[in-house]
C-alpha cells in the first residue's frame, strides 16, 4: 500500500505539548503546590519549569546525532526489532496508563461541577466518543485542531484569573519560603511529573523538521512553566495556603469568585466550556498518539481496527481504577510513576547518540497510510 508523508509546523507541535502540561490547572495542580510548598507554592512551579528547561537542553543537544528518529526508531537502531518491541509496549503501556488515569481525573471534575446529576460512567463515555473521533480523524487533524482551539483555552483561563486580582492578597504568599527548602525541594521532584507529557515531542519529531526541535521545546516548556506559574500564584494570592489546600478545583473556585455587578456573572460557566476543550484535546492527543506507537511497534498495516477495542480497554480499565478508589493522578507513588516519561526518552536518547543512530535518517514527515 502506499504511503505518504505527512507534517505539520512547529507552532502545531507547541500547541499539542503545552496543552497536554497546562491541562492540569484545571484538575488540581495549583492545590498540589499549595499541598506541598505551603505559601512558597509558585517556588515549586518555577523549579520544575527550570530542571525541565535544563533536561531538555541536555536532550536536544544530543539529538544532534539522531537526526528526526523517533524513540521506536531509535530503539530500533540500538538493539534490533526486540528493543524497539519491548520500548514500544513500555511507552504505550505509560501512555495508557496516564489516559486512564486522567480520563476518570477529567470526568469527575465534569460531573462535579456541570453533571452533578448524571453517572461517572456516561460523563467517561462522553469523552470516550470524543478520543475515537480523535482517533479516526487521525494525529494531523488532531494536532491542527490543538492550534486551533488551545488560544480559546488560554484566553478563557487568564480572564478568569484576571477577574480575581481585585481580591488578591500580597501578605498570602508570606512567609516565602513556605514551609522550608525541605518541601519545596521534594514537592519539586514530585511534581516534575507534570512535564511526563514531553514524551510525546519525541513521537512527533518525525512530522516536523529536526531543525525546529529545540524551538519546539523550549518555547513548549517556556510557555506551559509561565501558565503554571500563574495559576498556582494567582490561586496563592486569593487563598491563604491553608484555605487553598482545600479547595478540589482551583480554578473553578476562582472562578466562582468574579462578579461585576449584574453584567458579568455566573464566570465559572467559561471554566466547564475551557476545561473540556482542553481536557478533550488531551486525552484525544494521548490516544491518538498510543495507537500510532502501537501500529508502529507491531507493524500493522492500519490503526483503525484498534481503535474500539483500545478504547473499551481504557473505559473499562478507568472503571476498575475508580472502584479501587486510587488516586492515580496526584498521590506520591502516581507522581514517581509519571517520572517515566522524562527518564526513559532521556536513557533511549544517551543510547541512540552513542551509536550516533541518525546519521542517514530522513527530515520532516512521518508515514500514514
Amino acid at each position: 500500500m502506499m504511503k505518504t508523508r505527512m507534517t505539520f509546523g512547529s507552532w502545531e507541535a507547541i500547541t499539542v505539548l503545552v496543552n497536554s502540561i497546562f491541562v492540569q490547572v484545571f484538575l488540581s495542580f495549583p492545590r498540589d503546590m499549595a499541598a506541598y510548598g505551603g505559601s512558597a507554592g509558585w517556588m515549586v512551579s518555577l523549579i520544575i519549569t527550570v530542571v525541565v528547561l535544563i533536561y531538555f537542553s541536555i536532550s536536544s543537544a544530543l539529538y544532534e546525532n539522531i537526526g528526526s528518529l523517533d524513540l521506536l526508531d531509535i530503539s530500533e537502531r540500538v538493539g534490533g526489532r526486540v528493543l524497539k518491541i519491548i520500548v514500544g509496549f513500555l511507552i504505550t503501556a505509560f501512555l495508557f496508563f496516564e489516559l486512564t488515569a486522567f480520563l476518570g481525573g477529567f470526568s469527575q471534575v465534569l460531573k462535579m461541577i456541570s453533571l452533578d446529576k448524571s453517572p461517572l460512567g456516561f460523563v467517561e463515555i462522553l469523552f470516550l466518543i470524543g478520543i475515537i473521533a480523535c482517533a479516526y480523524f487521525g494525529i494531523e487533524a488532531v494536532v491542527r485542531i490543538n492550534a486551533f482551539l488551545l488560544p480559546v483555552v488560554i484566553v478563557g483561563f487568564l480572564l478568569i484569573t484576571a477577574g480575581v486580582i481585585p481580591q488578591m492578597d500580597i501578605n498570602n504568599i508570606f512567609p516565602v519560603m513556605g514551609e522550608g527548602y525541605g518541601s519545596i525541594a521534594m514537592g519539586s521532584l514530585y511534581k516534575l511529573s507534570a512535564y511526563s507529557s514531553i514524551i510525546i515531542l519525541f513521537f512527533m519529531i518525525p512530522f516536523f523538521k529536526k531543525k525546529y526541535i529545540k524551538r519546539v521545546g523550549y518555547m513548549s516548556i517556556l510557555i506551559s512553566g509561565l501558565l503554571l506559574l500563574w495559576a498556582t500564584l494567582s490561586f496563592l494570592l486569593l487563598y491563604p495556603y491553608q484555605i487553598a489546600v482545600d479547595n478540589k478545583i482551583p480554578v473553578f473556585q476562582m472562578a466562582k469568585h468574579i462578579e461585576f455587578g449584574s453584567f458579568l456573572q455566573r464566570i465559572e460557566s467559561v471554566f466547564v466550556l475551557i476545561c473540556s476543550i482542553s481536557s478533550l484535546l488531551y486525552l484525544g492527543v494521548v490516544f491518538t498518539f498510543i495507537l500510532h506507537i502501537m501500529q508502529k511497534t507491531l507493524g500493522l498495516k492500519k490503526s483503525k481496527p484498534i481503535i474500539l477495542p483500545m478504547a473499551v480497554i481504557s473505559l473499562t480499565v478507568s472503571d476498575i481504577l475508580k472502584r479501587m478508589d486510587a488516586d492515580m493522578v496526584n498521590s506520591k507513588t502516581a507522581n514517581m510513576i509519571w517520572l517515566t516519561g522524562l527518564v526513559l526518552p532521556l536513557i533511549i536518547i544517551i543510547f541512540g547518540a552513542c551509536k550516533k543512530v541518525g546519521k542517514k535518517s530522513a527530515e520532516g514527515g512521518g508515514e500514514i497510510d
